[in-house]
Order: structure tokens, then C-alpha cells, then sequence
């Protein structure tokens, strides 16, 4: 286990833009454009705005409880035995999310890159890239997410900038695509799609100090809502009404907007090898973070020994799809409405159990 705490609030960026700003290049914009069409976009608006209120509560009941992270404070407030379900709760949820996105990731680079190559080859390789990088420890993901983030960053706006001339106003209408209140509807029912806001706290006593956490992930979430927004909004401006809802990863297709002339041919690749590094990243983080949840609510001190065998359990569930529509548009969207009630409302219980308890007037 990671005893070091040199972490500061750069690497807490870092980790934050990739753990939860990769998301503008994966099928979460397909998903939502099968309800909302053009207006999607507005969609992971509410969203963020529905896990707005419960994250700063739970930030506001760390700072409170300083020396606990999220399966700790849980614990603390609602007993052994309650606290215990709870955590354990949490780690099958989020381990069952991960376990999704792993497999909607490997379809898409299946797809796009390696149409030939079995699913399942392509799968273990990818984990087990994760597993190698998770295994350096929480601190070295850190310093590696700070150092790797400005050229995956740079890439992806510089594809934003290049894509501008592309755009056309008059596709954002109508303003709010099928209703709106399909987008009301929607966009609370999938709030769970940033539930990354609330596993990260179980990393809240690895940094430096805790005012450390507190600053960095106010910011970190201001930087990834704005990111997510203009790229989401940026591709309802670049498809048409009638094909939004037909493309299933709108960032890669943009790559196929941008040309250099004649001399530059196939301007995708150069994207795809910084698309792949946040990708990688964005898994080693959520398994590295999986893990640490399982080790704390099971009194698990080398949690990091977990790494293996929680990738090996991804690699195997995960095949278990039949394919990645059903991967997609039925298991992942059905576990985004499942785990919202969750996450947004767990802040709340313990907000609530700590007033009553009056360990707010203590703390």
C-alpha cells in the first residue's frame, strides 16, 4: 500500500481531466443522443448539475471528518454493520461501471483500429496495460497523469480549433431536440454518469493535505464541465438532425474533418495515439481506485495485491456481453439509472446522520 503523500493539486487536475474528461471521446454522447437527438448536449448539462450539490456536500463532510476518505466517513457516521453494506455497495456499483466502460472502450478501439482482432485479445492486453500502470502505485499515476495531460489536452483542442470551420449554427435547433423534458428526465436519470466525482474521494486523505483535495476538485470539476460542454455541444453543431443519433463515437469522427493537404493523409492516427494514452490512463485510475474501495471496506492493508484479480474479473465479466449495443444501450444505461439514486442521494444520508448524531456542531 501507498504510504507517500506528495500529491499536490496539479496531479488532482490531472487525474480529475483524465478520469472524467475522457468521457467527450467515448459512446456517453450516443447514448444520450438516443433520447435527446441534437439536443444531448443539455443532457450532460443537467447531469452535472444534478451531481453538482452532492459532491460539494460530501467535500463539505470530508472537511469536517479530515482524517477519513469516503469509505472511512461512511463508516464513521453510519456504524460497522450499515457502513460496511454501504461501502460494499458502492465498490459493486462502481466496479460494475468500470467493468462497462472497459468493455465499451475495447469495442471502440476493436472498431476503429484493430477490426480484425479478437475482442477478447484486445481486452486482456488492454488490462493488463492497466494493471501494470495501476501497480506503480497512486503517487507515480499521479505524476504520470500531470505529465502526459497538456499533449493528450493540447491534441484534443487543437482537433476543437481545426473542427471550428466545420460548425453550423442553425443544427443546435431545435433547442431542445425531442422535449424538454426528456432532457429534465434524461439528465437526472444518468446523473451516475459522473458518480467518478464520488469514487475519487476514496483518495481524499492521499494527497499532501486535505485542503489540497478540496481546492483541486472544485477546480478540476469547473475545468471538466467546461471541457465536456464544448465538445459536446461542438459535435451537435458539426452532424446533422437526422445523424446525430447514428454515430456512436462523434469524437472520432471529427478526426476524419481534418486534413493537412495532400501530404498529410490519415490525420486520425495522430489523434488516436493521445486518445489512447488518456484511455489507458483513465482505466489504470479507476482501477487503482476500485481497488483502494475494496481494501478499505474489507480491512484489506495491501490493497494493491486486489489489482490483479479485479482485472482479471473485468476482463472476464466483461466478455460476457454479447455485443457492444447491448454493452452500451441496455446494461450501461440501465446501471446509470440504478446507481444514481445512490450517488446523489448518499451525501445527503450522511449529511443528515451527522446532524442528527450533532457530530457537525463537534467536528
Amino acid at each position: 500500500m501507498n504510504t507517500d503523500k506528495t500529491l499536490k493539486t496539479k496531479e488532482l487536475l490531472a487525474i480529475i481531466l483524465l478520469f472524467i474528461g475522457v468521457k467527450m471521446s467515448d459512446s456517453t454522447a450516443a447514448m444520450f443522443s438516443q433520447h435527446a437527438q441534437n439536443a444531448y448536449w443539455l443532457i450532460i448539462v443537467v447531469s452535472l448539475l444534478v451531481m453538482l450539490p452532492p459532491f460539494f456536500l460530501l467535500l463539505y463532510l470530508l472537511r469536517k471528518f479530515k482524517d477519513k476518505n469516503l469509505i472511512e466517513l461512511i463508516e464513521h457516521l453510519l456504524g460497522n454493520f450499515i457502513g460496511k453494506f454501504t461501502g460494499f455497495t458502492i465498490f459493486l456499483l462502481s466496479f460494475a461501471l468500470m467493468i462497462l466502460d472497459s468493455r465499451n472502450y475495447v469495442e471502440e478501439i476493436k472498431l476503429l483500429y484493430f477490426p480484425e482482432s479478437p475482442t477478447a485479445s484486445i481486452f486482456y492486453i488492454f488490462i493488463a496495460v492497466c494493471f501494470f500502470g495501476a501497480k506503480r502505485g497512486f503517487e507515480t499515476i499521479g505524476v504520470t497523469s500531470w505529465i502526459i495531460l497538456p499533449f493528450i489536452k493540447i491534441s484534443m483542442f487543437f482537433l476543437g480549433f481545426l473542427i471550428l470551420g466545420q460548425i453550423t449554427w442553425y443544427r443546435i435547433f431545435p433547442i431542445f431536440g425531442n422535449g424538454l423534458d426528456v432532457i429534465l428526465t434524461q439528465g437526472i436519470k444518468k446523473a451516475s454518469i459522473f458518480s467518478e466525482f464520488i469514487i475519487l474521494t476514496i483518495a481524499y486523505t492521499s494527497f499532501r493535505n486535505t485542503k489540497i483535495f478540496q481546492r483541486g476538485s472544485k477546480i478540476g470539476f469547473a475545468l471538466v464541465s467546461f471541457e465536456l460542454v464544448f465538445f459536446f455541444l461542438l459535435y451537435a453543431l458539426i452532424f446533422d438532425y437526422n445523424s446525430i443519433e447514428k454515430l456512436a463515437y462523434p469524437y472520432h469522427d471529427i478526426t476524419q474533418f481534418v486534413n493537412f493537404g495532400d501530404f498529410f493523409t490519415n490525420v486520425e492516427t495522430f489523434f488516436m495515439v493521445f486518445w489512447l494514452s488518456a484511455a489507458y490512463l483513465r482505466f489504470i485510475i479507476y482501477l487503482y481506485l476500485i481497488a483502494m474501495i475494496f481494501g478499505y471496506v474489507f480491512n484489506v492493508k495491501e490493497y494493491e495485491t486486489l489489482l490483479l484479480p479485479l482485472g482479471f474479473i473485468t476482463v472476464t465479466l466483461g466478455l460476457l456481453t454479447e455485443n457492444a449495443v447491448i454493452n452500451e444501450l441496455y446494461l450501461r444505461e440501465t446501471l446509470l439509472t440504478i446507481s444514481t439514486p445512490v450517488f446523489v442521494l448518499l451525501p445527503v444520508l450522511l449529511w443528515l446522520t451527522a446532524l442528527i448524531k450533532g457530530d457537525l456542531k463537534r467536528s
